[in-house]
């Protein structure tokens, strides 16, 4: 009886078995998948040394306000002054050379970053004033145009903590947290333009200090390098006092800092890492101890 049961369930349900059979290779290649570790972006099994070279190329670029500003700068009595102002960025140079140092237990950061760099900001902007006088401050007008560039140098020091998200077992996204500190090496700037403008300018000082973020997509190439593409921009000054998340001021804007750059890491191989010398037959054969038969006789 428990026989005819058991055959009547098979009847019942003829697909049962290949159902598992089916889904038996899905459940396998997911558990590979989870279990699947990527290869290392800096090995940190002894393979490379935890530190290294870098050096980096790439471009600034002041980014200004995409609208024209109209402000008030001078009022009394019937008299008052108005200038709009329409700033632009210019693109600069960038270089940096320095040394990463890889962390132990890249759980949280995977290598730290010091740095030199030079950098030059560079930007221009135009306005035109408006001075208006009488009984209704509309009775006659003087149209005041003016501008200015600029031109800074800057010699940068830099320390950044690096973590890689990857994406390929050769791919990776970097988000970056540091803090930069500049002197102003020499600055080229001018503007024309009449006092009520003038008045009201300022120019950052000859020293600087930000905190920055970065954000980079990278990969390791088949050797022993990495080059990350990465953009960079300030988040908070210190000095001077900052004036919207890391903006600067030139003449009568502000101007947001960015650096385009790629950056190329140099891993190195440990000490002694190097393939042995080849062994030469012949040295071994002058070496090794040679047996006379017993029937030899001298």
């Amino acid at each position: 009886e428990d026989e005819d049961e058991v055959g009547v369930y098979h009847l019942r349900h003829p697909f049962a078995g290949l159902m598992l059979l089916m889904l038996l290779p899905a459940q396998l290649h997911a558990q590979r998948l989870f279990e699947r570790n990527r290869p290392e972006i800096i090995p940190t099994d002894g393979k490379m040394r935890r530190g290294g070279l870098y050096f980096g190329l790439g471009a600034t670029y002041t980014l200004a306000r995409f609208g024209d500003e109209e402000r008030e700068l001078f009022r009394n009595a019937d008299t008052t002054y108005t200038a709009t102002f329409d700033p632009n960025g210019r693109f600069g140079p960038y270089v940096e050379v320095g040394w990463f140092h890889a962390t132990r237990d890249p759980v949280i950061l995977d290598h730290w970053d010091f740095g030199l760099a030079y950098k030059g900001l560079n930007g221009r902007q135009d306005h035109i004033g408006v001075l208006r006088y009488g009984p209704n401050e509309t009775d006659s007008s003087v149209v005041l145009p003016g501008s200015g560039s600029f031109r800074d140098h800057y010699a940068s020091v830099h320390v950044n903590a690096n973590k890689f998200f990857q994406t390929a077992d050769r791919q990776f996204v970097q988000l970056s947290l540091g803090v930069n500190a500049d002197l102003d090496v020499g600055s080229a700037r001018s503007y024309t333009g009449d006092p009520f403008v003038l008045a009201d300018q300022e120019l950052p000082p000859s020293f600087i200090g930000q905190a920055h973020v970065k954000v980079g997509y990278g990969f390791r190439t088949r050797g022993r390098s990495l080059i990350i593409p990465t953009l960079e921009t300030p988040v908070v000054s210190v000095v001077p006092g900052d004036k919207g998340f890391g903006q600067l001021q030139w003449f009568n804007s502000r101007y947001r800092p960015l650096i385009l750059s790629i950056r190329f890491l140099f891993l190195r191989y440990p000490k002694g890492f190097a393939c042995p010398p080849a062994i030469k037959p012949n040295a071994l054969e002058g070496k090794k101890k040679v047996y006379k038969p017993d029937s030899y006789h001298p």
